[in-house]
């Protein structure tokens, strides 16, 4: 998969799990403050990241330093060719 493909499914997962419903969000948009995501939905979508990505671990903590959808992008991206 392409990063253009990685970042674009991230965009998808991450626009499906907004906690106020589904919508197209983009790479500047803030997790917290724009889409409403909170700790419990940060974890969810850490658990169906690392499942759709084939991911070992993606540590709880470092779910919570992801301000950003492209923060996730950069940081799948990471974990993806790290593995």
């Amino acid at each position: 998969m392409s990063s253009t493909e990685v970042a674009a499914r991230v965009r998808q997962l991450v626009g499906e799990m907004v906690p106020s419903g589904p919508r197209e969000v983009g790479t500047a948009d803030r997790l917290i403050e724009d889409l409403g995501y909170n700790s419990v939905t940060m974890i969810e979508l850490a658990l169906v990241l690392e499942v759709e990505f084939d991911l070992q671990d993606m540590a709880g903590e470092e779910a919570m330093d992801l301000v950003t959808v492209g923060d996730i992008e950069t940081t799948i991206a990471r974990l993806a060719t790290a593995g």
